[in-house]
This record gives C-alpha cells, sequence and structure tokens, in this order.
C-alpha cells in the first residue's frame, strides 16, 4: 500500500472520527470525575509560535530560548542560547557545535520540515498544520495532520514492564478537575531533538504534559515537564498554546505528505541538509 493511499485512508477516518466525537466523548470519567472534551467537531493549531515558552508559575531556569534577539510567535527559531543551566556540558557542547554550523549558513535541523517523525514533545512546536483529538473511554488519539501523525494515549493504565524505545514512546494518561488530560510518557528514543533549537536528550527521557482547557473552552494549554538526567541538570517546565483551526490556519483537514512532495521548501539541495527519510522495503 502507497503512503498516499495510507494517508487518504488516514484522513477519511479522521473525518469519520470526527463526526463521531460527540458520541465518544464520555460524560464522566474514573471515579465520576468530569472529562473535558478536547474533541467535538474541533481542530487545533499552534498560537504560540515553534518554542516553548517559559511556564507561569515556574521558578525554574525554564526551556532553551534563542539566542541574541527576542522571539517573536511568527519566527523560526534559528540559534540557541546556551547558557541556560539546564544543559550538561555535553548536550551543550553539541549545541554549541550546532550554532556555529548554523551561522555558517548550513540549514537548522527541524525534523517535521524534513520529513522526520517529531517525538515528544518536538510535535507540540509544528505550526500551520492542524491536530485533533479522539477520545474514548479507554485510548485517547491525538493525531496530526502533519504526514499522518498519530500518537496513542492509554487511559487510566500504569507503564509496561517491557518497554521499547521509539519516536513516539509510550503514552498513559488521565483526566483531572474537569479540563485537564495528563499524559505520561516514557520509552524515547533519541532519534530526533527535544525542539526546534535541536536540543539533544537520551533514552531516559520522560515527558509530562498537561493538555488544559480554559477561556471558555476557545483555547488549549500544554504545559510539559521534561527529565532525563542524561541530558540536562535538573527537570525544567516549558508551554504551547492552541487555538482552533480557522481559515488559511488549517480550518479543515487536508492531505498532508511530506516525503512525496516534489517541491524543494525545504532546502533539499543546499549543503548539509539533513536527508529526508526514505523507506527501503514495505511496512507490511
Amino acid at each position: 500500500m502507497s503512503t498516499r493511499l495510507v494517508s487518504q485512508l488516514f484522513s477519511g477516518l479522521a473525518a469519520i472520527c470526527a463526526g463521531a466525537l460527540p458520541a465518544l466523548a464520555q460524560p464522566a470519567g474514573k471515579d465520576g470525575a468530569q472529562i473535558p472534551d478536547f474533541s467535538t467537531h474541533k481542530l487545533w493549531v499552534l498560537m504560540s509560535g515553534t518554542m516553548f515558552l517559559h511556564a507561569p508559575g515556574d521558578p525554574g531556569p525554564g526551556p532553551i530560548v534563542q539566542e541574541g534577539k527576542p522571539f517573536k510567535v511568527d519566527q523560526v527559531p534559528y540559534r540557541a542560547d546556551t547558557s541556560n543551566p539546564i544543559l550538561k556540558p555535553w548536550a551543550r557542547k553539541l549545541m554549541d557545535v550546532n550554532n556555529q554550523r548554523v551561522l555558517a549558513g548550513d540549514i537548522p535541523f527541524y525534523p517535521t520540515s524534513r520529513c522526520w517523525p517529531g517525538g515528544v514533545p518536538g510535535l507540540l512546536l509544528y505550526p500551520g498544520e492542524p491536530v485533533q483529538f479522539v477520545q474514548t473511554p479507554k485510548e485517547v488519539w491525538i493525531m496530526w495532520q502533519r504526514d499522518a501523525q498519530v500518537r496513542h494515549v492509554y487511559l487510566d493504565v500504569p507503564h509496561g514492564t517491557n518497554l521499547k524505545y521509539s519516536v513516539y514512546g509510550e503514552s498513559v494518561g488521565h483526566y483531572e478537575n474537569g479540563d485537564t488530560l495528563v499524559v505520561d510518557t516514557i520509552g524515547l528514543d533519541d532519534s530526533v531533538p527535544i525542539d526546534r533549537f535541536r536540543t539533544p536528550h537520551t533514552k531516559q527521557l520522560h515527558v509530562v504534559e498537561r493538555y488544559r482547557l480554559h477561556n471558555d473552552e476557545k483555547n488549549i494549554e500544554v504545559v510539559v515537564t521534561v527529565e532525563d538526567p542524561g541530558a540536562f541538570t535538573q527537570p525544567w517546565k516549558g508551554k504551547v498554546d492552541f487555538e482552533p483551526g480557522h481559515g488559511d490556519r488549517s480550518g479543515q483537514w487536508v492531505d498532508s505528505i511530506c516525503a512525496e512532495n516534489p517541491a524543494d521548501y525545504f532546502g533539499d539541495k543546499l549543503r548539509n541538509a539533513v536527508p529526508i527519510p526514505t523507506a527501503d522495503k514495505p511496512d507490511f
């Protein structure tokens, strides 16, 4: 089955699920707790920009930010400020090398722009194309239009004991306070960076995301807590915000096939661009 056909089937599934979502979203969760409804006929798009912001109330150093000038929402991150004390020496050294390469004219590596999976929590930083939630009593699907990437969040269960590392790892979750979905992810491999500043991590990475509906359910705030004793000196927090898709900003779900796109939007022909992944053989 071709990649394009798989994407078309996925898009059809998304449309079907969107029509069925009101029936799937449950009025009460475990122990009678109210379930926030992220899914009723809504596509969400990033509104806070392609960099993790400092989480409200967090006294820590926060996420990696841009070096040299203030970050604007409509900008693409460029160079990382590696003075942040969360970085262990090896991670800082690697990021300094990447900064120098960017200054010399190389293209920064943004996984989703080169058709790589976004990873956790990096996929949260992909702009423009929407995300949709499918909520069932036992599982939440977080479905991204970008390359038909899907995350499975298994509700009210513990992590497994025989983890197999992958780009999206193993996610378990639960609802809190009637407005929040908490997602706990481990088992993440180290193939893609944390963010668009190319912050590295190890297989010890542990990410907790808190998706909170607010502003009369017009927005989603996602606060991430990142812990990785292999790459960071301490846990740190960051946040992003989403709003409903509208107009040119992803008001409807469409096919999005990155690797088969013939246009050179992302500098394929420039030196040292990270290659777009290709399949040597069918997956099935």
